[in-house]
């Protein structure tokens, strides 16, 4: 039955082991930065390290190699190539000016000098490079390694918080749960290096706290992977939001369009690309704006005002009641061409082909435009809209007609 200790790497290495798969899926189907890659690579390295580092794994490779603490050896070197590919991921960042040939020519020579001493003193000692085995190459084993991996964890520390620059909340959550496990794992770590120093220079002190650092190991990846999963599940959320709001703005868009161009005497033949379609739409505004006057405008502006002491009324609702009376002033003028000029036409003669207003194409790319754009969209679809638009109209028709009348 395997220990607390064994079950606790265990199950980290086994999560480190599918989040790195699945950052490795996401990042081939995605195309991610480089950066990604070797974080991703240093996740599997490191889940690999606790994998072969777990007492059960240690008690198994000794019997079966018949050497002691070879898997020691593994794990440590494991982690340490972790560290390189973290480096990776620092460089790439910018948060690193150590080149990389720098990088491993280091990873190379702390490896070697590790192998040299395990194998000199530790390949048929018990304990080695634990502080059960006090002797001065044990200790200096532990002390290169420690030193290492102490090293590049604070510079990652350091170096997720430009990864949450930028970032919604619920990523910049996700990182600093990342960081915490980096800053548990460091902190046990650092305590393990202490003690390897105290016993170079003391190696009768009696060590004290050394499972600490071992359950910091396992308990630092779980919150380290912990906090990649719920960063990258916030970043898929997010990104389904905005699909859901750039589908449902494409949407408001499209009925707006096909709503306006009616207006346009010229109008390009479908297919039309979405900025054509907002060029049109900017086009026949410019329209609305002809075809209603002062007075209508302000007598919208008061029935809104009015409404919104009772009811909520969205963005875009006077816009969308302007193109719901200009619809229905050209609507009135093909049914009836002879009963009076259209508002702001400056024609004598209705019937010429000159009584249909023309504007210039204009160029759609502002975001906050096209967002307005998407609130009219909307709003044409409202009953209350409609409604309006047909009391304004009709009262201001009456209007009209008793001014004819009265001259």
């Amino acid at each position: 039955m395997p220990d607390a200790v064994s079950l606790l790497w265990l199950g980290a290495a086994a999560a480190g082991v599918i989040e790195a798969v699945r950052k490795a899926l996401v990042n081939r189907g995605s195309g991610y930065a480089l950066s990604r890659h070797f974080l991703t690579a240093g996740i599997a390295c490191m889940a690999l390290s606790l994998a072969a580092g777990a007492p059960v794994t240690l008690d198994w490779v000794d019997e079966l190699t018949g050497l002691h603490n070879t898997a020691v050896v593994a794990q440590n070197v494991l982690a340490m190539l972790a560290m390189v590919f973290t480096a990776g991921f620092l460089h790439t960042l910018g948060q690193l000016r150590l080149p990389m040939p720098a990088v491993i020519t280091i990873f190379v020579v702390c490896a070697a000098a590790m192998v040299t001493l395990y194998t000199l003193a530790g390949a048929h000692t018990s304990f080695f490079a634990s502080p059960r085995n006090p002797t001065w190459p044990s200790q200096l084993y532990s002390a290169i390694y420690l030193g290492y991996l102490v090293g590049w964890l604070a510079m990652l520390l350091l170096g997720l918080t430009v990864v949450a620059r930028g970032e919604v909340a619920g990523v910049c959550g996700g990182v600093a749960l990342a960081q915490l496990g980096v800053a548990v794992s460091l902190v046990g770590l650092s305590w393990r290096l202490g003690v390897a120093i105290r016993l170079l220079v003391d190696p009768h002190h009696p060590p004290r706290g050394t499972h600490f650092g071992v359950f910091t190991d396992g308990a630092g990846l779980m919150l380290f992977v912990a906090g990649s999963l719920f960063a990258a599940a916030t970043r898929r959320l997010f990104d389904w939001l905005d699909r859901r709001r750039t589908q449902r703005r494409d949407a408001a868009i499209e009925r707006l369009w096909k709503r306006v161009r009616v207006l346009l005497a010229h109008r390009r033949p479908p297919p039309l690309s979405f900025i054509q379609k907002l060029v049109e739409i900017e086009d026949a505004l410019l329209i609305v704006e002809q075809l209603v006057d002062e007075r209508i405008r302000r007598a919208i502006r008061n029935e809104l005002q009015t409404l919104a002491l009772y009811v909520y009324v969205p963005a875009g609702t006077a816009r969308a009641v302007d193109i719901e009376i200009a619809l229905a002033t050209i609507v009135a003028h093909l049914s009836h061409p002879s009963a009076g000029h259209l508002p702001g036409s400056g024609c004598d003669n209705a019937d010429s082909p000159a009584w249909w207003l023309e504007t210039e194409r204009l160029h759609v790319d502002d975001a906050a435009r096209i967002r307005w754009l998407a609130d009219v969209g909307d709003a044409l679809t409202h009953r209350r809209v409609q409604r309006m638009a047909t009391r304004i109209s009709a009262t201001h028709r009456r209007l009209r007609e008793a001014e004819s009348a009265n001259r």
